[in-house]
């Protein structure tokens, strides 16, 4: 890969970190602003039924769509870290090198195609026993 190539991955990277860390602060937001988070002295979390389920319902919705972006968070700093140890653009399962256009397509892979279908084969194994 040459390094005009590495930059522009990077600079991916970075601006879908900002992005990330943004829409977690912005979830964050959404679940104060329902009322989920309230105190013991406010009481419940609404003045009824129906607005307690609904709310609970959406901090339910929040706090999965928040866990799946701290996931993704977690790769691309990874694939940052990489960048910065010279490891990236390897397959961490093989050490082959990722094509440059799964890479371009998702700058924080980690694996190849061959070893993320392998992966996926495996865990839905897992799942169905």
């Amino acid at each position: 890969m040459n390094d005009r190539t590495l930059k522009k991955l990077r600079q991916d990277l970075e601006r879908r970190k900002a992005e990330i860390e943004g829409d977690v602060s912005y979830m964050a937001g959404e679940f104060r602003a329902i009322g989920v988070d309230q105190d013991d002295e406010n009481g419940g979390l609404g003045n009824h039924m129906a607005d307690d389920g609904a709310n609970v319902a959406e901090a339910e919705r929040i706090e999965t769509v928040s866990e799946d972006l701290q996931q993704i968070l977690k790769l691309v700093n990874s694939a940052l870290q990489r960048m910065d140890d010279g490891t990236y653009g390897l397959c961490q399962r093989c050490g082959k090198p990722i094509p440059v256009e799964r890479l371009e397509a998702v700058p924080y892979v980690e694996y190849d195609i061959a070893c993320q279908s392998q992966i996926e084969r495996e865990q839905a194994l897992y799942a169905g026993a």
